[in-house]
Formats: structure tokens, C-alpha cells, sequence
């Protein structure tokens, strides 16, 4: 820092214009110097200004720096229609993995939002008057939940996943230049992959129109994508039998000829038996997919990261 003395009359670089013998005897100079010394120490804990460098929440595109500096990661875009289960699936991957559920050829390292994670995994509550589902996203955030996992080569690599309101794909699905779409083209210019979310119960309600959001998203997500993988997830499939069978045939026929690196899963937060391959497999065999598309694709990998070992992947942390 820069001392300086706040009394006009001082001449800089000479003796002190008061008579005082040093510099630090002077009220004026104490008094400038006090003030600028109390400016540095100041750290600022609000919204973006923070400068810790992370604060267990949701990442912005700001913050994703706080990533990038160490590896390449892959960046795993979810789409889908609004309440078509993006951020349930994010729930319930964190819970999973809360008691002890990994990543194939994977062990985890850490994560840089675990606050996020842990509200995701609070709000998801099963009982027996039902379930309580997460809030939507607010169709102005675009945010990001990070893991942090290592290879079976001691390897790490960053694995952030995109959490974005479906209003904004919506929009996205009929013009891809809408203002309102702006998250949704960021999402789809910079992700490694994507997770695309077929509602299931939607097509139930809705069937024909249902079916033509999805297929309006499947068209766009494919006009630009070259070889980036995607997998389709039918989510609510526990009522998936209730779909008009033309529709369901309909739909995987237009996905397969459109997507050439595919795959398509059933996924449900509903438990018929314990453990349920639709609840306990499937919602990790989601990222599990992408990771045996993407992992060697997407840049440097790091070693000497600090490898975890409990079966409980993030050390029964709980808030206060």
C-alpha cells in the first residue's frame, strides 16, 4: 500500500510539516494511513464481491474461474421444459450419493458447493403424506453444482453440472436469438454434454402438445452438436406406462435419427422396492453414461488430489 498524509500543506519527500521528528508521530499522516489500512482489510462477503475464494454455494459463470485454473472441466448441460425434474434429478444425485452411491471407475474428491448441494438435498423431502420437490430455478440465474472426482489413475478431474430454468429452453426451443434465451445459448455453446429431460408426466396431460415441446428442444439441441453426446431422460417414469404408446414410439424414433453418441434412461425419485434400479441406479447411471463419453476427451487432468475415503461421500456433513 501506498502511505500518503491527508494535510494538503505537506510537501512530499521532505520533513514533516508539523515539526514532528517521524513520520508516524503526526496526527495527519496517522489519520490518512489509518483510514486505507482499515479500506485493505475490509473483506467484502456478499453476492458477487466476495473475496474468500468459495462459499459452498451454487457456482455463476463468474465464478467458474475458481475451476478452470486447476483443469479443463467437463461441463454437463441439463435441458428441459419448466418442471420437466432438472433440479429434482440434481436432489436426488446428492442424496444418493449422501449415502454412499458413486460414479463407476470414479471416487470423489470434493466439491466447491456443497451448500447448494445440501439445500437441494433438504428440500427434497419423502414421507408419507408425499414428496416435496425443490423449488424451480429463477428463470434469471444460470448456475452450476460441481463435483470433483478422480479416475482410477489417480487422475482428478472438475464435473460441473448446469442448473437453468426450463422457461429459458422453452423460449430457446422457437428461436434460438430470443433475448430471453440468453442462458440457454450460453449452456448450449460451452457444455461437453447433455442431459435432455422428457417429462413424462407432461405427456401424459398434455400428450400431442407434449410431445412437440420435446421434439422442438430435440431440434434445436441437435442443429450445432456435431459429435457432444446426449441422454435422454425420461423423467416421472414410474407413470411412463400411462403415455399414449404412439407418442413414446414417436419420440425415440425422432431421437435416434437425430443424435449419432445417444442413449436414453428411465429415472423416477419413487421407490417400488429397495434398492430400485429407476431411483437408486438410474439417476446415477445418468452421469455415469456421460463420463464414459466425455472424461478423455476434455483437456488436463491433475494428480495429488486428496482422495476421500468413507462411504460417505460428503462426510455426513450437515448444516447448522
Amino acid at each position: 500500500m501506498e502511505y500518503k498524509c491527508s494535510n494538503p500543506d505537506c510537501i512530499p519527500q521532505s520533513n514533516c510539516h508539523e515539526g514532528k521528528e517521524t513520520y508516524e508521530q503526526c496526527e495527519y499522516w496517522k489519520k490518512a494511513n489509518y483510514t486505507e489500512e482499515k479500506k485493505s482489510n475490509v473483506v467484502k462477503q456478499k453476492g458477487k464481491n466476495s473475496t474468500l475464494p468459495w462459499t459452498g454455494n451454487a457456482l455463476s459463470i463468474l465464478d467458474l474461474s475458481k475451476i478452470t485454473y486447476r483443469s479443463t472441466p467437463v461441463i454437463i448441460g441439463v435441458v428441459g421444459k419448466a418442471n420437466a425434474g432438472k433440479t429434482t434429478f440434481l436432489a436426488m444425485l446428492y442424496t444418493l450419493m449422501l449415502k454412499g452411491g458413486g460414479f463407476t471407475g470414479f471416487k470423489f474428491c470434493g466439491t466447491k458447493t456443497i451448500h447448494t448441494w445440501d439445500s437441494l438435498y433438504q428440500t427434497l423431502l419423502i414421507g408419507k403424506e408425499g414428496v416435496k420437490f425443490p423449488d424451480p430455478t429463477p428463470a434469471e440465474y444460470i448456475r452450476f453444482l460441481h463435483l470433483a472426482l478422480r479416475n482410477e489413475q489417480g487422475k482428478l478431474k472438475d464435473i460441473l453440472i448446469s442448473d437453468v430454468a426450463g422457461e429459458v429452453f422453452s423460449a430457446w426451443s422457437k428461436n434460438r436469438k430470443d433475448t430471453n434465451a440468453e442462458n440457454a445459448r450460453w449452456i448450449y455453446e460451452n457444455s461437453n454434454a447433455f442431459i435432455l429431460f422428457i417429462d413424462c408426466k407432461d405427456l401424459i396431460e398434455r400428450k400431442a402438445q407434449g410431445k412437440n415441446d420435446v421434439l422442438d428442444l430435440a431440434q434445436m439441441l441437435n442443429h450445432d452438436l456435431h459429435d457432444r453426446p446426449v441422454i435422454a431422460v425420461w423423467s416421472k417414469s414410474d407413470i411412463k406406462q400411462e403415455i399414449h404408446s404412439k407418442i413414446v414410439t414417436d419420440i425415440k424414433e425422432e431421437l435416434a435419427e437425430k443424435y449419432k453418441n445417444f442413449y436414453e434412461i428411465e429415472i423416477s425419485n419413487f421407490s417400488v422396492d429397495d434398492p430400485d434400479i429407476l431411483v437408486h441406479k438410474n439417476n446415477l447411471s445418468v452421469i455415469d453414461w456421460i463420463l464414459s463419453k466425455v472424461y478423455v476427451n476434455t483437456g488436463a487432468v491433475l494428480d495429488n488430489a486428496v482422495e476421500i475415503k468413507s462411504n460417505d461421500y460428503f462426510l455426513k456433513f450437515k448444516k447448522d
